[in-house]
């Protein structure tokens, strides 16, 4: 009778070791951060930003021409999302999306994008000692 029950015993003990010994896993396997909810700005939406303040910056749009160059990127973006390009397709694609947004400027603000864009003539002297001149 005390093998039984010294078996019984050491069978339990073995059995809520080994349940005890393998945990839950509530997080994923990998390092990566929790995922944030709610919407999220990526790289891309981003740097479009930084192009539509850099312009407004520049020329002093108006909300509606802002929200003008925003459904352009917008579109453009996913156009390019759902669509493989060859180089020269998406040259071409390039050059629609600067003249549509373009279109929006009056021609006061695009003579002032222009300029802005145009090189000084003090950026394009030699420096007379090198590149670390």
């Amino acid at each position: 009778m005390k093998k039984t029950i010294a078996a019984a015993l050491t069978l339990f003990t073995l059995a809520s070791g080994v349940t005890f010994a393998q945990g839950v896993y509530s997080r994923p396997f990998d390092n990566r951060a929790p995922q944030a909810q709610g919407p999220r700005y990526n790289n891309d939406q981003l740097q479009d930003e930084l192009k539509i303040d850099r312009i407004d910056a520049l020329v002093g749009l108006t909300r509606r021409q802002e929200k003008q160059l925003r459904k352009i990127e917008n579109n453009y973006d996913n156009l390019m999302a759902r669509t493989r390009m060859t180089p020269d397709g998406l040259r071409q694609m390039q050059l629609r999306k600067r003249q549509d947004i373009l279109a929006v400027l009056t021609s006061a603000q695009r003579d002032r994008l222009f300029a802005a864009q145009q090189p000084s003539r003090y950026n394009n002297r030699p420096t007379p000692y090198g590149r670390r001149g």
